[in-house]
């Protein structure tokens, strides 16, 4: 039973985060959808919301992150290297520390 608990942890937390960046990237780079940028003057918006560019690119580099440890995981619980899979969980919750990390910088 706990392999299986691991297993859903590791592929839903990536996949969540795969599905959500990659989203808004898709969304504006082939469905011509707005994104909604805040002034960076305020005080609590991050540093990535000065400019489109910059944004794109930080979307797309944890669409990455997070793509590849959700094939990843898929792939070895399919294989059951159950090890593996447990460290691709841990590498889930560690970007997920990065994102929330990467947005608190001012």
């Amino acid at each position: 039973m706990n392999r299986f608990f691991i297993a859903f942890a590791a592929i839903v937390s990536s996949g969540i985060f795969t599905y959500s960046y990659w989203r808004e990237w898709i969304g504006y780079k082939f469905l011509n959808e707005d994104l909604i940028l805040q002034p960076v003057e305020k005080t609590e918006v991050p540093y990535f919301h000065a400019s489109e560019e910059m944004y794109l690119k930080v979307l797309l580099v944890f669409g990455l992150v997070f793509g590849l440890i959700f094939i990843a995981s898929i792939i070895l619980t399919y294989k059951q290297k159950w090890g593996w899979v447990f460290g691709c969980f841990v590498l889930s919750m560690l970007s997920i520390l990065a994102v929330m990390i990467n947005g608190a910088i001012k």
